[in-house]
């Protein structure tokens, strides 16, 4: 069949019509969605220790059956766990997060989130960052002494976690997660100098760092602040070492745009005990539009 030059002029029409509309509702969805979501929303969860014992459950003790709760409920509201190199790669390459983001993260590294948590996160698909104390791993790593009451979890054990992908290692410090001689955490003391701080905190870190790599093979990307203690000197010096993400204490959601310097300033909800699922995700959840 062969078509008029009238009908030709107005298919030829129809199509341009088309697709100027098609390119126009394009941009116009990609615009529409960038300005409705203002940046990625993040919650963060912040961990410590897993216990049975109900005499040692507290603010930072929860039981196992609460952490599977909330792997339950994150699982079943369509949440998708990430680590902190997805984040990295959100800012510096790209790469999209998922829909619902949400992380979890452990401080101090007991043994008790290998004992606990690593099945469960196993069984529910699911990772987890962990923020080691590196002096602790280091003596656990060479004692016989294994209660997980009070032990810190061992190179060996990080390695088959960090392989499965269930663990992502960050740094809690070498030996700075203490409250003695003057030292509060990261924070510099009063009667140190500048550069005494920067020598302190440079050796301390690097002394993890070093040993990460010598254990794991890999370098911590991100750093968690002890006791959630900042200095306004500290966070120089972290860029300077090469950490890529900070961890805080503030309860706020995160909300991410792509600019890298927004992971320096991660937020985190702590996960106390005696706390139901259903009101700590609530607690969350309100922040979020």
């Amino acid at each position: 069949m062969i078509l008029s030059l009238k009908n030709m002029r107005s298919c030829l029409l129809l199509f341009l019509c088309c697709g100027i509309l098609f390119a126009t509702a394009a941009g116009m969805t990609s615009l529409h969605s960038s300005a409705e979501k203002g940046g990625v929303q993040l919650p963060i969860l912040m961990y410590h220790h897993i216990l049975k014992d109900t005499s040692k459950q507290n603010k930072y003790t929860i039981s196992p059956k609460e952490f599977e709760s909330d792997l339950q409920y994150i699982k079943e509201n369509g949440y998708k766990t990430v680590t902190v190199q997805n984040l990295i790669d959100y800012c510096e390459n790209g790469k999209a997060l998922p829909e619902k983001p949400i992380m979890i993260t452990f401080d101090d590294g007991y043994e008790s989130v290998y004992a606990y948590a690593v099945p469960l996160l196993r069984e529910y698909e699911m990772c987890a960052v962990v923020n080691i104390i590196g002096k602790y791993t280091d003596l656990y790593s060479e004692s016989d002494d294994h209660s997980v009451n009070y032990t810190h979890i061992t190179w060996e054990q990080l390695k088959a976690c960090l392989e499965d992908g269930t663990l992502e290692v960050a740094s809690h410090t070498y030996d700075m997660h203490t409250n003695q001689d003057g030292r509060n955490g990261i924070k510099k003391k009063k009667s140190e100098s500048d550069s005494e701080y920067r020598k302190a905190i440079t050796e301390d870190l690097t002394q993890l760092q070093n040993r990460a790599q010598e254990m794991l093979g890999v370098q911590p990307v991100a750093f968690a602040y002890p006791f959630g203690q900042i200095s306004k000197e500290t966070l120089p010096i972290l860029k300077e070492i090469g950490f890529k993400a900070v961890f805080c204490c503030w309860e706020k959601v995160n909300v991410l745009t792509g600019d890298s310097e927004e992971l320096y300033h991660l937020n985190r909800f702590n996960r106390p005990h005696n706390t139901s699922t259903k009101s700590f995700f609530a607690s969350i959840e309100k922040q979020m539009t």
